[in-house]
């Protein structure tokens, strides 16, 4: 009996190293089919897919045509769709939005503004009161609260703090404007009135797409005169506000293949783009088409190709959710709202894997993102897959999708061909996509969840190491494009914008960020701290590896 059961006890922990050796063959017929999809999803007749537009709806409707053609089962909230809210923009009615300081009344938009923080409507009259920073430290070694009662006044409080807003700040984690004014809120004030007089830190975003409502009135001054007024002396003022958010349609598409099975693996990816460009394009030319070719046509269309491949099959382990989301450009949107309004229940799902810019595959390297977030993930990926130089960051969260499931305490990973001079920009086109590599990440979706089939299940865990590092406040930059799939050490770059402090600096395509001032550049957060110390017209130096070769060079941002 002791034999029998050490024999299988033997076979079955010996199991995942075999099977992870799997390795689906590559489908080259894949390669016409995809350069189909992705020419039309990019074609200029799409306009950029900007989420709640017309063109985006037809973008929608091509994919779940394609779903109906493979037989693939509706499981939106109406057939394959799942309708949510975008926001389009807030929009302040100044003919009833006022500010007035004794009998003086402020111009709006060129003295004062709403933030997005600002309670939407309501009226409110009292005397100020200045607060200075707002902040109050847990030891008490600073507290601008110690000699004054906000109680029934106008707060009136600096945006920056005692020695400004940057990475090094002794009071870095008291700069949460929300958290100060919650603060303020919290301590009986009727309204906030944001100053910035010393200009250490950035004016308060005046336009917005969302509000994130207090429930007092918070406007912005920017008439420095009036600034002064209000930190020198208490003047009885006049809040009053009215604003809104416009909302479109944006729209999930989601198909379900039943096979049967137990547990169901979610395939993800984004459809949407920028349209003709507006705040997150990086094209500084007039205005014109974003077509979004590999940001995300390509993560669309990969998908697209293997819902035909899963559609097909019928011996896998699995069933598969298909998701394809809308407004993940403007943070996530769909996914989030189907992950927080699911039509499949969450406690069936095994596992997630997003493709998000997937069509630039180069010298068969790729970012995988997420892979610490399943013990299992590592053994899974050890054996190679089709020769690709795989960079694992065990990260759950991340700029796209995925992140709206790793919340949910699902393991996940995030296919990524790394960055590129046509990101946000015009010149995002299909003709540049490298549709043979998209065949062999295909395979390795494939493969992926060939593999994972083997296993009982998939044991989620929570990740310490990207999102635990804090991105620092910075407003000066080079001008250049990471390569996020470099190891280090050092950033490598894929190249610098003509006219910007990097190439102004003799910064090219290929080389390496080493150091920047005192500052050594290890990865992509060291070069975000180091951007953080510098403000416009500072004069530096920066070390950067050229063909082996060290170059210094002085640069002015």
């Amino acid at each position: 009996m002791n034999k029998f059961l050490t024999l299988a006890l033997l076979l079955t922990t010996a199991l995942p190293s075999s099977v992870c050796a799997q390795e689906i063959p590559i489908d080259l017929t894949a390669v016409k089919r995809m350069e189909n999809h992705l020419f039309f999803l990019s074609s200029d007749a799409l306009k950029g897919r900007k989420p709640g537009s017309p063109e985006a709806d037809v973008a929608r409707d091509y994919i779940a045509g394609t779903m109906l053609e493979y037989g693939i089962e509706p499981m939106g909230e109406n057939g394959y769709f799942q309708k949510f809210p975008v926001p389009e923009y807030a929009q302040v009615n100044y003919a009833s939005t006022k500010l007035s300081m004794g009998k003086k009344q402020l111009d709006g938009h060129l003295d004062f503004y709403p933030v997005s923080i600002s309670a939407t409507a309501g009226l409110v009259e009292d005397k100020t009161l200045y607060v200075g920073y707002g902040i109050t430290t847990e030891d008490g070694t600073y507290d601008d609260f110690a000699k004054i009662d906000v109680t029934g006044k106008i707060a009136v409080m600096n945006v920056s703090s005692p020695d400004g807003i940057h990475p090094h700040s002794a009071y870095a984690a008291y700069h949460s404007l929300n958290e100060r004014v919650a603060n303020l809120v919290e301590k009986g004030a009727t309204g906030v009135l944001l100053i910035n007089p010393e200009g250490t830190a950035s004016d308060t975003r005046e336009f917005f797409k969302s509000i994130n409502a207090t429930t007092v009135p918070v406007f912005f001054v920017r008439n420095e005169k009036w600034t002064g007024k209000l930190i020198k002396r208490s003047m009885t003022t006049v809040m009053a506000v009215d604003m809104s958010e416009r909302f479109s349609d944006g729209y999930n598409v989601i198909g379900y293949i039943h096979n049967e099975k137990r547990k169901t693996v979610v395939l993800g990816a984004h459809y949407d783009h920028l349209g003709m460009g507006g705040e997150n394009s990086l094209y500084k030319g007039p205005t014109a088409i974003h077509n979004g070719a590999d940001d995300n046509g390509s993560g669309t269309t990969l998908l697209l190709e293997a819902m035909r491949y899963y559609a097909q099959r019928k011996d896998t382990n699995y069933n598969y959710l298909i998701q394809f989301y809308s407004a993940e450009e403007l943070g996530l949107i769909g996914s989030k709202y189907w992950t927080n309004h699911p039509t499949f229940p969450l406690k069936g799902i095994e596992f997630m894997i997003n493709s998000d810019m997937v069509g630039r595959l180069r010298d068969n390297r790729l970012q995988l993102s997420g892979t610490g977030t399943a013990a299992e993930w590592d053994e899974i990926l050890e054996t190679p897959i089709h020769g690709l130089d795989i960079k694992k960051d065990p990260a759950g969260v991340g700029p796209s999708d995925q992140t709206s499931f790793y919340y949910k305490d699902l393991p996940v990973l995030h296919l990524f061909t790394g960055t590129h001079n046509d990101y946000h920009k015009p010149t995002d086109d299909a003709d540049k996509i490298n549709y043979k590599g998209m065949a062999k990440l295909a395979s390795l979706v494939y493969s992926i969840t060939a593999r994972t089939a083997n296993y009982e299940g998939l044991n989620f865990q929570r990740t310490t190491s990207s999102e635990q590092k804090t991105t620092p406040n910075f407003s000066v930059t080079l001008g250049v494009i990471p390569d996020y799939l470099f190891g280090g050490p050092g950033l490598r770059i894929d190249g610098a914008t003509e006219g910007r402090p990097g190439a102004n600096a003799g910064l090219k395509a290929g080389d390496i960020i080493l150091k920047i001032g005192d500052i050594a550049i290890d990865d992509i957060y060291a070069y975000m701290t180091a951007l953080g110390a510098f403000k416009k017209g500072d004069t530096t130096t920066i070390r950067y590896s050229r063909d082996g070769k060290e170059v210094e060079s002085e640069i002015t941002f």
